[in-house]
């Protein structure tokens, strides 16, 4: 990945039509909600003169991914991508730098997902068009599955190379995905590769997970190795499996940990808030500091978010939620970690306001301040 100058982000004519609102009435909607807060212009512009940019993973090619009927009602609205890409580049204009994930070479991409998943379900996904998480033959959906994937591996291959210490993909952290399938609106496990490419480049990578459905596919990938997944999430929801929870306890806050494998699991409340939030954050900042990677991977999922949502959950997480697990995420990467984070969005399901607000807000306040 060569660092370059931002691009503006626009709607691409060829995409389906998401929303009826223009692009400036939406992005007003969401600037009136809180950006995280950050430094003036001029201290960004002289921190970013010393520690290179803040690496991006966008293509429009991303807003192909509409999942159910294709008809852009689905709940993971991909426009939350490029509105959360549209945020950053105007709030930190001298430091978010847009990569293109289709400069990827396809033959690579693939072969990195097949070093995770079935041959047979991504022949299934890639070669058919054929998928659990879509209507009908769609092949567009299978390159679209890549490019997203090839989002997340441009910035690990540029973290590896110390081009970049903070990276980002809108479209990351497929969490759900297992090795033989797609589930939970995730088909192939970016994070999953990423903490085994960091491995294999000789780093002592560790994967958080705070989206408010359980990281059970990226657990279930990562079980057999050396590599810590931690997964903060409302144990009475979805995937309802008893290797994220206990099964008799569910509904209640408790823990689900298999510290042999590494495997780490808190669960909340069904309607609980930014207190249950801080305590599972406290909770696996101590299991990051016994470990001491120096690469921490992040699900940073919004759909713990307050308020009425696309999927009908119910935590009351808060701006200032999220804004706490981000300073504790750059506070563990400066001890540890020499800043380096590589962070995925994960779910979220207030597309067109909130979601696109705390992806940003997060990634900004662990790339000021792990460069403080």
């Amino acid at each position: 990945m060569s660092v370059g100058a931002c691009i503006v982000i626009q709607l691409p004519t060829r995409r389906l039509v998401l929303n009826s609102q223009p692009i400036g009435e939406i992005m007003n909607n969401i600037t009136s909600v809180p950006p995280t807060p950050s430094a003036s212009s001029a201290v960004i512009r002289e921190r970013i003169a010393a520690i290179g940019q803040l690496g991006i993973a966008y293509s429009d090619d991303y807003l192909v991914w509409q999942l159910g009927d294709g008809d852009g009602s689905h709940p993971t609205n991909p426009m939350r991508a490029q509105l959360a890409t549209s945020l950053l580049v105007a709030e930190l204009p001298h430091a978010a730098s847009v990569e293109d994930p289709t400069s990827v070479d396809r033959h690579l991409v693939r072969a990195a997902i097949e070093s995770v998943h079935d041959l047979d379900f991504v022949s299934r996904v890639i070669d058919d068009g054929i998928d659990v998480a879509w209507t009908g033959r769609r092949t567009e959906m299978g390159q679209t599955a890549m490019t997203m994937f090839a989002g997340t591996m441009l910035l690990t291959h540029a973290m590896i190379a110390r081009n970049i210490t903070v990276g980002f993909n809108p479209q990351g952290a497929k969490h759900h995905a297992s090795s033989t399938g797609s589930s939970g609106f995730c088909v192939f496990n970016d994070m999953a590769w990423a903490a085994l490419e960091f491995a294999t480049a000789g780093l002592r990578p560790l994967y958080l997970d705070w989206d408010i459905h359980a990281g059970d596919g990226t657990q279930s990938l990562l079980f057999d190795t050396e590599i810590p997944t931690l997964s903060i999430h409302n144990g009475a929801a979805f995937p309802f499996d008893g290797m994220t929870r206990d099964l008799t306890r569910a509904g209640t806050r408790h823990t689900r940990h298999h510290e042999a494998n590494h495997a780490f699991n808190w669960c909340i409340e069904d309607t609980d808030g930014d207190d249950a939030f801080a305590w599972a954050i406290g909770e696996a900042m101590s299991v990051i500091d016994d470990y001491r990677p120096d690469v921490i991977l992040v699900a940073a999922g919004a759909d713990g978010m307050g308020g009425a949502n696309d999927l009908g959950m119910r935590n009351e997480y808060s701006y200032s939620g999220f804004q706490h697990a981000a300073l504790a995420v750059a506070e563990a990467a400066t001890r540890w970690s020499n800043g380096r984070v590589l962070i995925g969005g994960a779910g979220g399901y207030q597309p067109l306001t909130h979601t696109p607000r705390v992806w940003a807000n997060v990634v900004e306040t662990v790339y000021l301040e792990v460069n403080r």
